[in-house]
C-alpha cells in the first residue's frame, strides 16, 4: 500500500515527490516519459535553470529523489485509476496493479499541431507556442503568428514588444474586427489571410512559409496555437469537475472535487510553464501530506 501514487513523472510530479519523500511518505511515481515539452530545445524563465533543456531538468529531478528511500520511480503507462473502498487501485499497461491512499494526477497535456505540411519538423526549436517561454530568443527577428482573431491579437501584443518584424498569417479568414485591424495597422503588424500550403526550412530551423497562391514569406520563427488535450481521461472517469476549457478544478492545495484525488501541472492550470507546474506539485504534496496527517491523527 502506497501513501500516494503519482501519475506522471515530469516537473509537477517530481516536485511533489520530493516534498512527500521528505516526510517519509511511501510514494510510487509512474512515468510514461512522454511529456509535452520533450520536443523543446530549452526551458526558460525557471529560476536558476534558465536555458536548460526540459529533459535535463527531469534528469536532475530524478537524481535528487535518490536520498528518499520511500519514493519509487517506475517507467510505464497507467491505464486505469479506480476507487477501491477508501483507497484507489492503479493498473498499468503491463497488467500490474498497485494500491494507494491518495492519487496525484500530473499527467500533463499533449499538443496537436495545425495541419500544415512540414510544421512538425520545427516544433520546439523554431515553431513555438509561448512568447514567455521562447519570445526573447526571437528578439528583432522576422516572426510570424499562425492564428486568428483574439488569440492572434493576444500573441501579437506580446511579441511586438520584442520585434518590429511581425506578421499574422491567419490561414484563411482572420476574424478580426475593424477596430482590431486598425490596432494592428497602427503597430505595423501585417495580416495575411491567404491559406498556407506548407512551411520549409533546414534541419530544425524554419525559413519560410509557403502559401497556396505560390507566394512565400521568409521567417525565423513561428508562434502557433496548438490544440491541447489531456494525456489521459482519468479525471473525467473519476468524476473530477473541470471548467469550460477542460482544466481540472482544484483548491490551492491540489485537491480536486473527488476526495482522495489531487491534480497538479498543466491539467489543472491554464498557464503552461515549468515554474508554475513545479509550484503546483509542491502545493499538492503539502495538501496530500496534511490530509494523510489528519487521517492518521484522527
Amino acid at each position: 500500500m502506497f501513501d500516494t501514487i503519482i501519475v506522471g513523472g515530469s516537473t509537477a510530479g517530481l516536485s511533489a515527490a520530493i516534498y512527500l519523500g521528505r516526510f517519509r511518505r511511501k510514494v510510487l511515481i509512474v512515468d510514461s516519459q512522454k511529456p509535452a515539452n520533450r520536443f523543446s530545445h530549452a526551458s526558460h524563465s525557471f529560476f536558476t535553470r534558465d536555458g536548460m533543456s526540459p529533459a535535463e531538468l527531469v534528469a536532475i529531478g530524478k537524481e535528487q529523489l535518490r536520498p528518499y528511500e520511500t519514493v519509487t520511480l517506475q517507467s510505464g503507462e497507467v491505464t486505469q485509476v479506480m476507487p477501491d473502498g477508501q483507497y484507489f487501485t492503479v493498473t498499468l499497461a503491463d497488467g500490474s496493479q498497485h494500491t494507494a491512499r491518495k492519487i496525484l494526477l500530473a499527467t500533463g497535456l499533449k499538443d496537436t499541431l495545425p495541419p500544415i505540411t512540414g510544421i512538425d519538423q520545427f516544433w520546439g526549436t523554431s515553431v513555438f507556442h509561448c512568447p514567455y517561454c521562447d519570445g526573447w530568443e526571437q528578439r528583432d527577428q522576422p516572426v510570424a503568428i499562425i492564428n486568428k482573431g483574439e488569440g492572434a491579437l493576444h500573441i501579437a501584443k506580446l511579441l511586438r514588444v520584442l520585434t518590429a518584424d511581425l506578421v499574422i498569417c491567419s490561414n484563411g479568414a482572420s476574424e478580426f474586427t475593424a477596430e482590431q485591424r486598425a490596432l494592428l495597422a497602427k503597430h505595423d503588424i501585417r495580416v495575411i489571410e491567404t491559406p498556407i500550403e506548407s512551411v520549409k526550412g533546414s534541419a530544425t530551423q524554419i525559413e519560410q512559409i509557403v502559401f497556396a497562391d505560390g507566394s512565400t514569406l521568409a521567417r525565423k520563427a513561428i508562434f502557433i496555437a496548438p490544440i491541447t488535450t489531456p494525456h489521459s481521461d482519468f479525471t473525467r472517469h473519476l468524476g473530477c469537475e473541470v471548467n469550460q476549457n477542460g482544466v481540472v478544478k482544484i483548491d490551492w492545495q491540489g485537491r480536486t472535487t473527488v476526495t482522495g484525488i489531487y491534480a497538479a501541472g498543466d491539467i489543472s492550470f491554464g498557464a503552461r510553464q515549468l515554474i508554475f507546474a513545479s509550484s503546483q506539485g509542491a502545493f499538492a504534496a503539502i495538501g496530500i501530506n496534511m490530509d494523510l496527517i489528519g487521517e492518521d491523527f484522527a
